[in-house]
C-alpha cells in the first residue's frame, strides 16, 4: 500500500509556498529557532479570517491540537547531552569552550529542567490559552450559538493539561460554553494511533532513526555525514574526542545536543546554547532532523497515523448528519499533525520529491511547533451542500481542490481525494 501511496503523491505538481514567500531555507536563517523543527514555538501572527460564502453557515468545527511547549521527553535524553558533558568536566577532557557550554547546559538541568521529564512547561500551558480564544474569536459567530464542546486527549501528561489550558482559554472567552473533557485509551486510534497505549495500534517493523527508511532506501549515516561536520562539532569542545566511545560515539553525541540547545526555547530560561552550532550547522542539523521526521511521519513514507485521519473523516460525516451545531477537540502530538496536514495537501505539503535531498524544499517539520493547531470549519446551505475550509496554525490553508471561494472547498471533493490517496478513507 505504501508504493501506492507514494506513486499518487509523486504525481502531483504543487507549490509549496506561495511565489512570494521565503524559500524554506531563508526561512531557518532568517530565524534559527525554526532550525530546531519541532522545537519551533508557535508563531502568533496577525492572520486573515475568511467569512464563508453568502448562503452558508458554520455547523461544526473539527480541531487536531499538538501539546504546548514541553521539557526534554525523558531522563535519557538529558542523560545522553548534560550527563556527557557532566562526564567529560569530571575527567577533564574538555576545551575550554567545552567548559562554557558544560556550565550553562548544567546550571541550567539543575534550575529548570531537574526531573521534569515530558511534561508541559507553563509556556505550554501559555500557548494553548492564548490559541483557545484566537479560535473563539476568529469564529465568534460560531460560538455564540454555544455549540456542545467535546474535548479529548492522548493519555500523556502534557496532552492532557494543554487540553486543560485550551478549554480555560475558551471558558475565558464565553463562560457559557459546556464543555466534556476525557483521556480515554479508546481515544487513542485518533490522538495517536502508533502510541503503545493504543489497543488496536498497528506496528510498524524496523522502527528507529537507522532502521527507517524512505522510499528510495536512504542510508541515514551517509545523509548525515553528507551535510554535517559533526566531528569538527566535537572537537572544539572535546580535548579528546575518543572520551565520547564510550558514550554513544560522537555523531550520536551532536544529535542528542541538538534536542538539549532547541528544547531550551520551549522551557522558562534567559539561557541559551544557540552559539555552539555555527549558522550553516544549524540549517544542515534541521536538515537532518527534517528528514528523519518526513521518513516517520510524511504519507509517502508512512502510514502509521493513518487512523487519525479515518476518524476525523467519519466524525465529521457524523456531525454533519446530525446537523446542530457542534466542536470537537482533539490533543495530541507533532506525528500526526504532520501527517495530517500532509494527507490534506496543506499548501502543498503532499508533495513528494524525487529523492530525500529534495525533501527541505518542499517539507518543513518546524510547521508542528509546540502547540500547533489545526481546524477544519464546515457549513452548510439551505440546500445541504457542505464547504468547509483548513486552518493550520492560524493561517487559511490552499488545498490541492478547486475552491468554491478563497479557502472553502467542497467536502465531497477532499472526501474523493482522500479515499483515492488512501482506500481505506470512504468517499
Amino acid at each position: 500500500m505504501r508504493r501506492i501511496v507514494f506513486t499518487l503523491l509523486a504525481a502531483l505538481a504543487l507549490a509549496a509556498f506561495p511565489a512570494s514567500a521565503q524559500s524554506i531555507k531563508e526561512a531557518v536563517y532568517a530565524d534559527f529557532n525554526r532550525a530546531g523543527g519541532v522545537y519551533y514555538m508557535y508563531p502568533f501572527t496577525s492572520h486573515t479570517v475568511t467569512a464563508p460564502p453568502k448562503g452558508y453557515k458554520p455547523v461544526y468545527l473539527s480541531h487536531y491540537g499538538r501539546h504546548g511547549a514541553r521539557y526534554l521527553l525523558n531522563a535519557t535524553q538529558y542523560d545522553r547531552s548534560v550527563g556527557v558533558l557532566d562526564a567529560a568536566h569530571r575527567a577533564g577532557v574538555l576545551t575550554e569552550e567545552g567548559e562554557r557550554v558544560w556550565s550553562i547546559a548544567s546550571e541550567y538541568y539543575n534550575t529548570v529542567c531537574h526531573n521534569h521529564f515530558g511534561d508541559l512547561s507553563s509556556l505550554g500551558w501559555e500557548q494553548h490559552f492564548r490559541i483557545a480564544k484566537e479560535l473563539y474569536n476568529d469564529n465568534r459567530s460560531f460560538f455564540r450559538k454555544h455549540p456542545p464542546v467535546s474535548a479529548g486527549a492522548s493519555q500523556t501528561p502534557r496532552s492532557i493539561v494543554s487540553m486543560a489550558a485550551f478549554c480555560q482559554g475558551l471558558l475565558k472567552a464565553d463562560s457559557r460554553l459546556e464543555i466534556f473533557q476525557a483521556a480515554d485509551v479508546y481515544d487513542m486510534d485518533v490522538m495517536c494511533p502508533h502510541h503503545d497505549t493504543n489497543p488496536w495500534r498497528k506496528a510498524e517493523p524496523e522502527d528507529g532513526y537507522f532502521k527507517r527508511k524512505d522510499p528510495w532506501g536512504t542510508n541515514l549515516k551517509a545523509f548525515i555525514e553528507k551535510r554535517l561536520d559533526y566531528k569538527g562539532i566535537v572537537a572544539r569542545l572535546f580535548k579528546s574526542p575518543e572520551f565520547l566511545n564510550d558514550y554513544r560515539g560522537d555523531r550520536a553525541f551532536v544529535l542528542d545536543l541538538f534536542n538539549l540547545v532547541f528544547d531550551m526555547q520551549c522551557t522558562p530560561t534567559e539561557s541559551t546554547l544557540m552559539d555552539v552550532f555555527t549558522p550553516d550547522e544549524k540549517y544542515a542539523l534541521w536538515e537532518i532532523d527534517n528528514y528523519i521526521y518526513w521518513v516517520a511521519n510524511a504519507p509517502g513514507s508512512s502510514m502509521r497515523d493513518l487512523p487519525s485521519l479515518f476518524h476525523i473523516v467519519e466524525d465529521a460525516d457524523r456531525a454533519l448528519a446530525e446537523g446542530k451545531p457542534a466542536v470537537r477537540l482533539r490533543f495530541g502530538h507533532d506525528t500526526v499533525f504532520l501527517f495530517l496536514i500532509s494527507a490534506f495537501g496543506a499548501d502543498g505539503f503532499d508533495i513528494v520529491p524525487d529523492s530525500a535531498d529534495g525533501i527541505s524544499a518542499t517539507w518543513y517539520n518546524f510547521r508542528s511547533p509546540m502547540a500547533a493547531t489545526l481546524y477544519l470549519l464546515f457549513c452548510t446551505n439551505r440546500s445541504g451542500d457542505v464547504i468547509f475550509k483548513l486552518v493550520v496554525n492560524g493561517d487559511e490553508a490552499t488545498l490541492p481542490l478547486e475552491p468554491v471561494s478563497g479557502p472553502w472547498y467542497r467536502w465531497e471533493d477532499m472526501k474523493s481525494m482522500l479515499s483515492a490517496r488512501f482506500p481505506e478513507i470512504p468517499s
